[in-house]
C-alpha cells in the first residue's frame, strides 16, 4: 500500500476512534450534569455545549468507517424481491447514487466552510467557536463516504451488508 493510503487509511481509523471517545466523553459530561442538578448545584453550560458539538462531530467522524464496515443503514425489501440480475444491477445503480449524494453533499459543505471562514463567522455559545471548525468535519465526511463506496464499486464488491446481499455476492 502506497503511502497516500496509509495516510488514508490512519485518518479513517482515527476518525473512527475519535467519534467513540467523543462519545464515551458526552456519557461522562451528561452523568456529571445529572449529578450536579440533582446534588442542586448549578452545572456548566460548557457541558451542554460540548454534547451539542459531540453530537455533530460523531457521526460526521464515524461514517466513513461505517460505510467501510458495511454498518450504514438500508432498506433491501425491494431487493429481496427481483431476480439476482436485477437486483445485481440495482446494488450498482444504488452505490452509483450513494457516491453522487455523498460527492454533492461534499461539495456543498465545502462552500458553506469556506464561506464561514472567508466571512470569519462565529458560533456564540458558552464560548465561541469559529463555525468552520464546526462544519469542515462535513465535506470531510461526506468525501470519504464517496471514496469507500467508489472503492465497493471499483473492487466490484458489493457494499451492502445483509442476507440479502450475501446472495447477490455468491451470483457474482
Amino acid at each position: 500500500m502506497n503511502r497516500i493510503g496509509r495516510l488514508y487509511e490512519h485518518v479513517l481509523r482515527g476518525m473512527a476512534v475519535l467519534a467513540g471517545v467523543l462519545m464515551a466523553a458526552m456519557m461522562v459530561t451528561i452523568c456529571i450534569d445529572v449529578l450536579l442538578r440533582n446534588l442542586g448545584y448549578q452545572s456548566s453550560a460548557h457541558l451542554f455545549t460540548f454534547s451539542e458539538y459531540a453530537l455533530l462531530l460523531v457521526p460526521c467522524l464515524g461514517a466513513p468507517w461505517l460505510v467501510r464496515e458495511k454498518g450504514h443503514v438500508y432498506v433491501e425489501i425491494v431487493l429481496m424481491y427481483m431476480s439476482p440480475g436485477h437486483r445485481r444491477r440495482m446494488v450498482r445503480l444504488i452505490g452509483v447514487i450513494c457516491i453522487l449524494v455523498c460527492v454533492i453533499l461534499a461539495g456543498y459543505g465545502t462552500d458553506v466552510t469556506l464561506k464561514s471562514f472567508l466571512r470569519n463567522d462565529m458560533d456564540v455559545r458558552s464560548f465561541d467557536m469559529p463555525r468552520w471548525m464546526l462544519v469542515g468535519f462535513i465535506p470531510l465526511s461526506f468525501g470519504m463516504m464517496a471514496i469507500e463506496f467508489l472503492r465497493f464499486l471499483l473492487r466490484g464488491e458489493n457494499f451492502l451488508g445483509s442476507m440479502a446481499s450475501q446472495e447477490v455476492r455468491d451470483l457474482e
